[in-house]
């Protein structure tokens, strides 16, 4: 889980890093999103969908769409129902369904989709199956092998949050590498000046086992 404070995408930040072989910026995804879930909400299903996603160095496209309607009331508080739905295009060919998710959201819960990057060698692209309530948020990366066309996905969680001092700083989804991890970035806590809470560099994420690694330090980076 990471925290915001004014909203989503906060961070603009460039990384270089002359032991590993690519650099990672932070920039303005193709995304959407549901809205929050409430009395505001369509019975009726609403389907929305991102701008399309294009590389043509490497023949791909993307899109994703989030279905969604209010489900009946039961009791005070209000429910939802959300489909997330990837596609992808490979070589030119028609669009196919990479990914699709559904669930239901509680009352105040906001869904929607990111579309992160392709990988510098253009064998996986990712996006993000996101979850926010309040000043909370969690990623749901979702990888897909453009090779094979199947995807896997897994939620983030805490596992980077609880390999750092409690700063409740902001993971930013930032690339897929070669091999299909997620890169995530943690730039200095919003909250905390302290070192403790500076940088805490770039972090592998890996679907399959569920791992996290630290891989790089950012420059001035304090955290030990």
């Amino acid at each position: 889980m990471r925290f915001v404070a004014t909203g989503r995408n906060l961070a603009v930040v460039s990384f270089a890093i002359a032991a590993i072989p690519y650099c990672w910026a932070v920039p303005k995804h193709l995304s959407i999103d549901s809205g929050e879930c409430g009395k505001a909400m369509p019975l009726k299903m609403s389907v929305v969908r991102t701008a399309e996603f294009s590389d043509e160095l490497h023949k791909f496209k993307a899109y994703g769409e989030v279905a969604f309607r209010r489900l009946p009331k039961a009791g005070k508080e209000y429910g939802c129902h959300l489909v997330y739905k990837l596609y992808v295009s490979v070589d030119d060919k028609p669009f196919a369904l990479a990914k699709s998710l559904d669930l239901d959201m509680e009352d105040g819960e906001d869904r929607g989709i990111d579309l992160i990057a392709l990988s510098p060698d253009g064998s996986h692209f990712a996006a993000d199956f996101w979850w926010a309530m309040g000043d909370a948020e969690e990623h749901r990366p979702v990888v897909v092998n453009l090779a094979s066309q199947q995807a896997i996905d897994l939620d983030l969680g805490d596992k980077i949050q609880k390999r750092m001092h409690g700063c409740d700083q902001i993971e930013d989804f930032v690339g897929v590498t070669n091999a299909g991890e997620a890169v995530f970035a943690i730039p200095p806590s919003i909250y905390d000046d302290s070192p403790e809470c500076g940088d805490k560099g770039l972090w592998h994420f890996n679907l399959k086992t569920g791992n996290v690694n630290r891989v790089a330090r950012i420059s001035g980076d304090k955290w030990q």
